[in-house]
């Protein structure tokens, strides 16, 4: 039985080398083994999986958001099916922390080989994939303003001047929202769709979503001032956003918005790109592994084609 570790270097603050080596031990001591493999450009993780050997039987996704998604990306577009487990080392780790992927190298060995398989939805939005969610408006302008000055590896300070200049400067964009064929809102605000209820430093903007319902989250926020914007967000914090008179809260299949003026859209945390844009939903497309619930930490982990 053979670990495809895909391993984005530049990611997280820390060397995880002495961490892998740990795993790798672990996996020898049961007969398998480990592979490992430093991507060095955006789209390698992606060309790596798609690419992995018939005998791998998990992949060690070793990164942030990011890195997960390019793996599972690459192995929708090739085929594959092969159960992902995550070593954390982003700065947010939001699939990590949703499926309870262990931090220490005895939880990950046994997860690679006798993981509970659990399957996921994966978002489809102007023919990219994601796993999280998408924001088209001011946390896109964030996104954007980030992206423009970033240099490697962020943190969550790094937030904190573009959230600044986007709170003063941002000008909230008409949209039209369409949730299966009706539209559902029409005015200014600033709108999410995703697959998991996790946001960043934990808000819960998407909190009745569910990862493997074969559905899309859809929050829209209607909103023209600073003012509305700071009371969503303390909304957001109590977690009573999504009730009516609120928010626009849907669940739905598939989506259109729509906006003038070039809308900034973000994608997982990345910028992608401007409105208009088309949601739809690929049921239980990926799978992750989670820790084992009993002993069986030596079974083989089932994967398909």
């Amino acid at each position: 039985m053979k670990v495809l570790a895909i391993v984005n270097p530049v990611s997280g603050p820390s060397k995880v080398s002495g961490k892998l080596r740990r795993i790798a031990r672990r996996l020898v001591k049961a007969d398998w083994s480990m592979a490992v493999r430093l991507t060095r450009a955006p789209g390698d993780a992606e060309r790596m999986a798609a690419e992995a050997e018939e005998d791998v039987r998990a992949i060690l996704a070793v990164g942030g958001d990011g890195t997960v998604r390019e793996v599972v990306d690459g192995q929708i577009r090739s085929g594959r099916r092969i159960p992902v487990a995550v070593l954390r080392t982003g700065t947010e780790n939001i699939v990590a922390k949703e499926l309870r992927m262990p931090r220490s190298s005895s939880g990950l060995a046994r997860t690679l080989m006798g993981g509970e398989p659990a399957p996921c939805d994966v978002g489809v939005v102007n023919d990219r994939h994601f796993l999280i969610v998408t924001g088209a408006g001011f946390d896109a302008e964030v996104v954007r303003r980030l992206a423009a000055g970033r240099n490697g590896h962020i943190t969550h300070l790094d937030y904190f001047w573009p959230i600044w200049r986007t709170f003063w400067g941002h000008r909230f964009p008409r949209l039209r929202v369409t949730a299966d064929g009706r539209c559902v809102f029409d005015g200014h605000g600033l709108a999410f769709v995703g697959n998991i209820p996790r946001y960043s430093v934990g808000l819960r903007i998407l909190r009745q979503s569910q990862r493997d319902d074969g559905m899309l989250d859809l929050c829209v926020y209607p909103c023209e001032t600073r003012a509305r914007l700071v009371g969503h967000a303390i909304q957001t914090v109590w977690r009573r956003h999504d009730r009516p008179g609120q928010a626009v809260y849907r669940k739905c299949h598939e989506i259109l918005i729509e906006g003038n003026g070039g809308v900034p859209l973000e994608i997982d945390g990345d910028p992608g790109g401007s409105l208009p844009a088309r949601w739809t939903v690929l049921p239980r497309a990926a799978t992750f592994l989670t820790p084992p619930t009993s002993g069986g930490s030596h079974q083989a982990t089932r994967t398909g084609r």
